[in-house]
């Protein structure tokens, strides 16, 4: 199950807090390797500090994560975990963030 986090802070910075918290592994400048998944960070192009603080703000946050499940094994429990479990994380740093899941196989 692919998903989504998007996060209302710059690539680099959030580059920088999964680093000091994640087992996250650089493969190229926008790529990652973490928890059985490649991880793409990068800037969302209709970032909109403005928008940002909207209804559906998480449209217009900076940066987008998409994970893609790369191990087999992986299961979509596994994969809610980590999503949940970085989200977490994002809000104990006191910044703005969404999961969006890719799949129907998970309804909030």
């Amino acid at each position: 199950m692919q998903f989504r986090i998007t996060v209302n802070e710059t690539p680099k910075n959030v580059v920088l807090l999964m680093e000091s918290q994640y087992s996250i592994y650089g493969h190229s400048a926008k790529t990652y390797f973490m928890s059985g998944n490649i991880v793409e960070i990068y800037y969302n192009e209709d970032y909109d500090k403005v928008l940002a603080e909207s209804e559906d703000g998480w449209l217009y946050y900076n940066t987008h994560m998409d994970f893609f499940p790369i191990d087999d094994t992986i299961t979509v429990s596994q994969e809610i975990e980590i999503a949940e479990n970085v989200k977490s994380f994002f809000d104990s740093c006191f910044l703005q963030s969404e999961i969006i899941f890719e799949s129907d196989e998970y309804v909030t």
